[in-house]
């Protein structure tokens, strides 16, 4: 029991950081997303539908660089200096890779907006604004990959500080382009995307000025052996579930919203409003699954068996607690959660019916991203991703489409199926911590192709 509750306090150390970084990053959305929501209902639906062509390939790149989590927590544990440079700069040049086609992606997003069949009047609006963000893609991905590895190694308060500086410069420069104060022109939802812009950058630049004592002696000098091909794309190959898995779950909570888009822009407003809740709440548990990775992927590094099953123990009941709170602050004052976002009477009483199942699926959703996380620290990846596409896209997505407008559900019917599959992901995931921690586990090994599977851990 004593240690126990020394993992206990160790995690909340690191998780309580990492959930205000977390929150903080959700907040600039929040803030966007409440701007454009006083200033047009059609604004706001234009925000939240170029926000979902932008997120989910985006989502995805983040999710590749989550191999940092992995591989540098499993150094740290080890102790192993020279293999948290490697990776550290591996994961910077993997960003930058990353980010060209990302962008090039977003050239498609009027065609693609069209062919959902959206309402008109938002097209070009929405397309317009995921374009505009694609510019800030190098330094959102930069700074994601920095944050990787700085959490891995426990350096988590100049995080908050990076990200509060970021919110108060979104905040200034969403009120100043989306509203045109103080001389400056009203862009509107453009403006919106220039102020997003903006931050990517000023993100990774203040965290380097900051961290420079912790970091530099990583970034320099340059390490040959990071940038050869065969260890590079390993580290890619451990990537890509994740980033698969991030996709997966995010494109379902967005492909949602383009169904909605086929009802009207008021269902599209309502479904932003409930959906922007919904994802500061999984800020939390989120923060708790990095806290997790990187406590289970030292215990992994360290070969310590019993400190790895008390940290995964520890972070489960964690993310249960919390979520459980969130289930009363939904259910016990949802007006005025909703009153934030929006004045228009007949999107807030649709929004107002969205809240029971966002309230429903609080602890399945804060379940599902702890084991995540846990089975991220071991080098777990790929089942991960299995889980969460049969859970959306073969079980609930089909089942809230037929729902909703075959069988007379209409939207909320679509918030049903999303509980469905957030109730079977964490059922599958947490089993599948149960069967990892039965089992042997050793760490993870980038420099040799007969360790290069992803999904499977190997002795360095």
């Amino acid at each position: 029991m004593l240690s126990m509750r020394k993992e206990f306090a160790a995690q909340l150390r690191l998780a309580v950081p990492v959930v205000a970084v977390n929150l903080s990053l959700m907040s600039m959305n929040i803030v966007d997303s409440a701007m454009m929501g006083h200033v047009s209902t059609a604004g706001f639906a234009a925000v939240r539908q170029g926000h979902a062509v932008f997120w989910v390939p985006t989502a995805f790149a983040l999710g590749v660089l989550m191999a940092l989590d992995p591989l540098v927590s499993q150094a740290v544990g080890a102790r192993d200096e020279g293999a948290i440079s490697r990776s550290l700069q591996r994961g910077l040049l993997l960003a930058l890779l990353l980010s060209l086609p990302v962008a090039l992606l977003m050239l498609g997003a009027s065609d693609l907006l069209q062919w959902l069949g959206q309402p008109p009047a938002i097209i070009a609006v929405a397309a317009d604004y995921a374009q505009t963000c694609a510019w800030g893609l190098p330094g959102l991905l930069l700074f994601a990959a920095l944050r990787r590895s700085l959490e891995s190694m426990g350096r988590v308060a100049p995080l908050v500080v990076v990200v509060v500086v970021a919110n108060l410069v979104n905040g200034l420069l969403d009120w100043l382009l989306i509203r045109g104060e103080l001389g400056f022109p009203k862009m509107g939802a453009h403006g919106c995307a220039l102020a997003t812009v903006a931050c990517s950058y000023v993100m990774p630049c203040l965290l380097i000025a900051i961290t420079r004592r912790k970091l530099l002696p990583h970034l320099f000098p340059w390490v040959p052996r990071a940038f050869s091909v065969g260890p590079l794309m390993r580290m890619l190959w451990l990537g890509l579930p994740i980033g698969f898995t991030m996709a997966l779950e995010i494109g379902a909570f967005n492909a949602v919203t383009f169904v909605m888009g086929w009802f009207g822009e008021a269902e599209i407003a309502a479904n932003g409003i409930v959906l922007s809740l919904a994802s500061v709440s999984f800020m939390v548990p989120l923060g708790l699954g990095t806290a997790a990775a990187v406590r289970v992927g030292r215990a992994v590094g360290a070969g310590d068996r019993l400190r790895m099953r008390q940290a995964a123990r520890v972070a489960l009941l964690c993310g249960a607690l919390a979520m459980c709170g969130f289930v009363v602050i939904f259910v016990s004052m949802p007006g005025l959660l909703l009153s934030a976002f929006s004045k228009d009477p007949s999107v807030l009483a649709l929004a107002l019916t969205f809240m029971p199942f966002a309230a429903a699926f609080q602890l399945f959703d804060g379940l599902q991203v702890v084991a995540g996380g846990v089975l991220r620290g071991v080098g777990d990846v790929r089942f991960p991703m299995l889980a969460n596409f049969f859970g959306y896209w073969i079980l609930a997505l089909p089942l809230g489409v037929l729902w909703a407008r075959r069988w007379g559900g209409g939207p909320q019917a679509l918030w049903c199926a999303l509980g469905v599959a957030l109730a079977f992901v964490a059922t599958v995931l947490v089993l599948r911590v149960r069967s990892q921690l039965a089992g042997d586990i050793r760490r993870l090994d980038l420099e040799t192709a007969s360790n290069a599977s992803a999904g499977k851990v190997k002795v360095q």
